[in-house]
């Protein structure tokens, strides 16, 4: 089945959905109308921020892209009517569905995890080799890095198998997803949708629908767009100062942002969707990318030593990065006529 390495590896929830859809060229205008604006809790005891799309937590990004159709099989539905998962995933994937599941990485001799720890994640599979017995897969399975590899029929189905509620929670709740790209769908792109969402981000809006499908009680405890900032400034000081470990997603959700940002602005100046955008402009939003990638590195390199002067630097370049990422926007949505 084919992929292709997915634009955002944040978390996989984006990353297992983008790793069809960044194949395909006709998904380009969803994944970039898309993945634009931030949420991120200010109680970093949570430790959880992401790009915000309008269904409940208990949904994934792929129920809202009409380039994909979601079937849904509990996992007792898997074992009781096929002999082996390994069987199941083969069935479905010459059905052309790629496979979405849980499994404890205990069992897989790809991670970090192998022997070491109960712990299950889930796991993205799009192909098999009868011949060597393998099936083709994506996950973060060392050092946090999304990677595509190999891993056995055998080694699979003992990871599927054995001790499926370990130690965290199941946010797939049970269920086995499949995934079929649907290649009849027709997208309507709107560059003026595009910008008013980039406008939201910049004016640090709270989403439309949030209360409806967040149940409300918790939007003083978040931050919304560009006050990711000041989160991150803060979770970066509070370490620092109490010599902890900084949770490294927030800083690679920054990241990934910038980069979805350069790469949305090559898109719309390639397809001449906004004349006023020009080279110069991808290439001002490109050095903010490179800032957010070392930004990461900076906070890999602070766990790594809990230098002070290394969080100081941190600190420093993460209110750089707002302050230039700030007035880009401003200039740039004057510019639109947006803001």
């Amino acid at each position: 089945m084919p992929v292709s390495y997915p634009m955002i590896t944040t978390y996989t929830q984006h990353a297992h959905l983008l790793s069809i859809l960044t194949h395909y060229e006709c998904a380009h205008p969803w994944i970039f109308n898309n993945y634009i604006q931030l949420f991120i809790n200010k109680d970093y005891k949570h430790h959880w921020g992401d790009f915000y799309f309008p269904v409940t937590y208990e949904l994934r990004p792929s129920d809202a892209c009409k380039w994909i159709t979601t079937q849904k099989l509990h996992r007792d539905t898997v074992t009781t009517k096929w002999d082996s998962v390994t069987h199941f995933i083969i069935e479905n994937i010459n059905a052309n569905n790629y496979v979405h599941t849980m499994i404890n990485y205990f069992y897989v001799p790809l991670s970090d995890r192998y022997n070491k720890l109960q712990l299950h994640h889930d796991i993205f599979v799009y192909g098999y080799d009868l011949d060597r017995e393998i099936l083709y897969v994506s996950d973060f399975f060392k050092n946090g890095v999304y990677s595509q590899a190999e891993i056995s029929f055998n080694d699979f189905n003992l990871a599927f198998d054995m001790n499926h509620l370990t130690t965290n929670h199941d946010y797939l709740r049970e269920m086995v997803y499949l995934y079929t790209f649907n290649d009849q769908y027709q997208d309507k792109f709107s560059a003026d949708t595009l910008v008013n969402s980039i406008r939201n981000y910049f004016t640090n809006k709270t989403p439309e629908y949030w209360e409806m499908f967040n149940y409300g009680g918790d939007r003083d405890n978040l931050d919304f767009g560009m006050q990711i900032y000041t989160t991150l400034f803060n979770h970066a000081k509070e370490t620092s100062e109490h010599k902890a470990m900084l949770d490294i997603r927030p800083f690679h959700l920054l990241y990934d942002h910038k980069k979805m940002m350069t790469l949305r602005f090559k898109y719309l100046y390639d397809n001449r969707h906004l004349i006023e955008l020009n080279q110069e402009h991808i290439d001002e939003y490109t050095a903010i990318e490179l800032k957010a990638k070392i930004l990461v590195n900076l906070a890999i390199k602070y766990n790594l030593t809990k230098d002070t002067n290394t969080s100081e630097s941190l600190q420093t370049l993460i209110m750089n990065i707002e302050n230039e990422e700030s007035i880009f926007l401003e200039r740039w949505l004057k510019k639109v006529g947006i803001q």
